[in-house]
């Protein structure tokens, strides 16, 4: 079908040909306008949002002088140094709280040989900054008498003698101490401005507090803003990003939208900071792109929380993206803000003012689903043009637009653009957008679901936003192996002028015995474009994402040891027959739960229960484990089906248990959710425990049904080129999801790759295999890249698969394979999170005998 409108039609976004006429307002958010901060800076000091690298995600508190030397080598050697990141910053761990007798600092030699100032001069020696940390009380977060309390000054001149250029002061013993930040902070400020070795020191701000975690109303990370721009050169704006070596994708938002709230306090000299960059800490290219884009959008400070030495070759490349750092490192020092975001929340528009009057304009999905996002450059703040060049500044390319600003933006990513005015078109090609596969599921959780044998209409658009047509314009849909799809609408046209768009409509059908997980539908359009040295060939492509559940559970069974479609947490992610928080048996009131799920909230899990079953109880609480403080610890627990609501518990406190069964009906998507009952998260360590549902008999498998069919675990046996004592290879086939299988850790690190093989006991066809990540809240060890192998005799194997990878989650993970004869299946971790591999479960696929 082929559309012409004088804007895009029927694409996320303010689009409104109305608005586009109008002068562009002054952008705010949240009722702030949009502007550097004008307040004088303490120092000459970060005129641009400086950049560095901090040893408290990547390291904890395990460092020493060697690391700490090996970590600057690395900033060096790697090009971080080059690209401007130049801080080497030693968090907490560096010092005991150890004083000589006249009060000064003292370490230990055995963690520093050469001492502080010399691990400040290796830093110096190679062109970058050290920078040092302490807390504004008595105590520290790592323990007592580690904070600067009563000895601001003494202590920075310590820190100044031994040659450090930057200090992160933490409030843990502020909190404790019931101190006043402004006050507290503007003291240890009037301390380094005035260190007797008169020595530029930068000062960041690290109160993390927040009112669910115990600070008081007006004292929290949430108020820095008020007194940051006159005290430091940043302050924190939300609690902690993460933990180390683990930091999820949701306090990557939370840490984003709390940093935006004002963005008025931002300027040279002094900026909000929304905790450290986390690269190789648990995201996925994606997620770490969203990160690193939406830092530079708000100008934040750019701090690497990953370990240097092992950071791969695309974390580099992303952290040393030139054009993107200059979006970051802009002088005119203007935070950018969110100029519309969606009814759901999930899609939104950012603008962000460079100097020279070009405007960065991130097109941000927050969502698990792709999605298309636009705008035009007129919302965006640009004056009215004939043209406009957008500069992708990932992709490093660039198109030119009448004036829609438009793109199919994957899930939890971003397309970052520099958007200028265009005086001339010449070889600039057009613009255009091609929407993501849209689909109509047979039920939904956070990604449409689809059950092996169903059909489904799926449709895309594919628009023109330039103003040079494009002619010869071909759409498509490609679809996973095996897979069928027939056309309703012509997907060819001679011609699309400005604004102008084709769309295509499909019915999709999944074979049967489709294997569980993700799969991508992707749109596909090819054109051609006359540009001034002649006529140039051009494509696109669009993928939507399907997912296709495991079937769904039979009999009366923990629901617990059943794949969920999505799991959110809280903290971390659930964990499966274990709390949430600590990683301890579920216990309620003194009552040990076997199995269950601990989460905290917010949390939402969803299973696929496909309509199978009657019937779900457990009791919920407050895991015993919350006792350690009276805070907090409230929390409510509902039940949806489809989406409907079928249970709510009402707030839940520590006063009792509750006791759920609930009627499910003909629900196909179970969802079990957490809330923080109105008082905040903190302390909210909750328990679904005892878990169970009641189901009807087993699907039918192939060839009888749609369902594959699994080889049973009591007919399986494994081995492993690795395996660490205590995590055999045999546990990733015994049926148990809480069992592991870990490659040896201790007491060497065995290196990638490393295979695991399953024995089917007898030569059967082969069909597939599912990879059941870990369920106990950690990620090393998670597969993320893999080969399969097939043998009949374990001695000469064969490729079953294309090599791939694999999203770093405890999401359920697969390979479809096409039938072949074997006995023996290996699968090969060729990457994995830390280094390691691991699996809860991993099952095979095959064929029943006839």
């Amino acid at each position: 079908m082929l559309v012409a409108s004088a804007a895009l039609l029927g694409v996320a976004g303010p689009t409104s040909a109305a608005h586009d006429t109008a002068a562009p307002a002054a952008a705010t958010y949240r009722g702030a306008p949009i502007g550097a901060n004008t307040t004088p800076p303490i120092n000459d000091l970060a005129k641009t949002p400086y950049q560095g690298w901090n040893t408290y995600y990547g390291l904890g508190s395990g460092f020493d002088e060697a690391t700490i030397k090996a970590e600057a080598d690395a900033l060096v050697s790697k090009g971080l140094a080059a690209a401007g990141y130049d801080y080497v910053w030693i968090d907490g761990g560096w010092w005991s709280g150890t004083r000589d007798a006249g009060g000064d600092i003292t370490v230990s030699s055995a963690q520093w040989p050469d001492g502080m100032k010399a691990v400040a001069d290796y830093i110096h020696a190679k062109g970058l900054k050290a920078g040092i940390y302490t807390d504004s009380g008595r105590n520290g977060c790592g323990g007592p008498n580690q904070g600067s309390y009563g000895r601001y000054q003494q202590d920075v001149n310590t820190f100044a003698a031994w040659g450090y250029d930057a200090v992160k002061v933490d409030f843990c013993g502020g909190e404790q101490q019931g101190l006043d930040p402004a006050a507290a902070y503007g003291q240890f400020r009037d301390a380094l401005l005035n260190n007797s070795s008169h020595r530029p020191m930068l000062f960041n701000i690290c109160n993390p507090f927040i009112p669910e975690t115990g600070a008081a109303p007006g004292r929290s990370a949430y108020d820095s803003y008020k007194f940051g721009p006159s005290t430091g050169n940043s302050w924190r704006t939300d609690t902690d990003i993460g933990f180390p070596n683990n930091v999820q994708y949701s306090d990557m938002l939370r840490n984003l939208d709390a940093d935006a709230a004002h963005p008025e306090a931002a300027g040279p000299g002094h900026w909000n900071d929304p905790d450290y960059l986390a690269p190789g800490l648990g995201f996925s290219g994606n997620e770490f792109q969203a990160q690193f884009s939406m830092w530079s959008m708000v100008a934040a400070p750019l701090i690497i929380g990953g370990d240097v030495r092992t950071l791969s070759a695309a974390s580099l490349s992303a952290l040393t993206n030139r054009e993107v750092l200059a979006v970051d490192q802009d002088p005119l020092g203007v935070q950018g803000a969110a100029i519309w975001t969606s009814a759901a929340g999930d899609a939104q528009v950012w603008a962000k003012p460079l100097s020279g009057g070009d405007y960065a304009v991130a097109l941000f999905n927050r969502g698990a689903a792709p999605q298309q996002i636009s705008t035009t450059a007129r919302q965006a703040g640009l004056p009215t043009a004939g043209a406009y060049a957008l500069r992708d500044l990932w992709q490093h390319s660039t198109t030119e637009t009448a004036g829609a600003i438009s793109a199919t933006v994957p899930g939890h990513s971003v397309v970052l653009l520099r958007v200028s005015r265009a005086t001339a078109i010449g070889e600039t090609q057009p613009s255009t957008t091609l929407s993501p596969a849209s689909i109509t599921p047979t039920a939904k959780a956070q990604l449409p679901l689809v059950a092996p044998g169903d059909s489904f209409p799926v449709t895309a658009s594919f628009a023109n936003n330039g103003r040079s047509p494009i002619v010869d314009v071909k759409l498509a849909l490609n679809l996973p192996a095996g897979w069928t799809a027939t056309s309703s609408e012509p997907t060819h046209v001679s011609r699309l002028g400005t604004g102008q768009s084709l769309s295509g409509a499909w019915q999709v059908t999944v074979p049967e015995g489709t294997m569980p997980g993700p799969d991508q539908l992707t749109a596909t359009a090819s054109y051609s474009w006359y540009s001034d040295s002649g006529l140039r060939t051009l494509g696109a492509s669009g993928a939507g994402t399907v997912q296709v559940p495991s079937a769904p559970p039979s009999g009366t069974v923990p629901l617990s040891h059943h794949a969920w479609l999505d799991a959110a947490s809280g903290y971390l992610v659930p964990r499966v027959d274990r709390d949430d928080a600590g990683g301890g048996p579920l216990v309620m009131h003194g009552v040990t739960y076997p199995t269950g799920v601990g989460t905290a909230s917010p949390s939402t899990i969803d299973y696929y229960t496909g309509g199978n079953c009657t019937t779900l109880t457990a009791t919920v609480g407050i895991d015993d484990s919350a006792n350690f403080d009276p805070s907090g610890g409230t929390a409510t627990f509902q039940v949806y089906g489809d989406g409907v609501k079928l249970y709510d518990s009402g707030p839940v406190t520590r006063a009792a248990t509750h006791e759920v069964s609930v009627n499910l009906g003909s629900a196909k998507v179970l969802s079990l959710m957490v809330g923080d009952g109105g008082d905040g998260g903190y302390n909210d360590r909750t328990d679904w425990g005892g878990l169970r549902i009641a189901c009807g008999a087993p699907v039918a498998t192939v060839p009888s049904g749609p369902w594959p069919h699994f080889a049973e675990p009591v007919t399986l046996s494994a081995t492993a080129t690795s395996a660490n004592n205590g995590y055999p290879a045999s546990n990733a086939v015994d049926g148990d999801v809480t069992t592991l299988w870990h490659s040896q850790f201790s007491p060497v690190h065995d290196p990638l790759p490393i295979a695991l093989t399953v024995d089917l006991g007898s030569v059967q066809t082969v069909t597939g295999l599912t990879y059941q990540p870990r369920l106990d809240g950690d990620i090393t060890g998670t597969i993320t890249g893999y080969t399969v192998e097939v043998s009949t005799d374990a001695v000469t194997f064969t490729a079953a698969a294309p090599a791939g990878t694999w999203s770093q989650d405890a999401l359920l993970k697969s390979v479809q394979i096409a039938p072949t004869r074997a006995r023996y299946v290996r699968l090969a971790a060729t990457a994995g999170a830390n280094g390691y591999a691991s699996a809860a479960e991993v099952s095979v696929a095959t064929l029943p005998a006839a």
